[in-house]
């Protein structure tokens, strides 16, 4: 697994993708002062990817066209 960190319009997020097709995107869940954890909140496929550079640009795409929509 390859985890990408991103920060997008301030949301911090995590990207998990298994050097393949499938992406998982991950926020940080944390309640008080208890310890938090990554949560899957979504994920996609998408086939062709050849580099850790392309999986990146890939999934901050996805985010910004997908996910960032839904939490505006």
């Amino acid at each position: 697994m390859t985890y990408f960190n991103l920060e997008l319009h301030g949301e911090h997020l995590r990207v998990e993708w298994n050097k393949q097709a499938t992406f998982n995107i991950q926020d940080f869940i944390a309640k008080d002062n208890c310890r938090g954890k990554w949560v899957d909140v979504s994920c996609f496929t998408q086939y062709g990817i050849r580099s850790e550079l392309e999986a990146e640009v890939a999934a901050t795409e996805w985010i910004l066209t997908n996910l960032m929509e839904l939490r505006a």
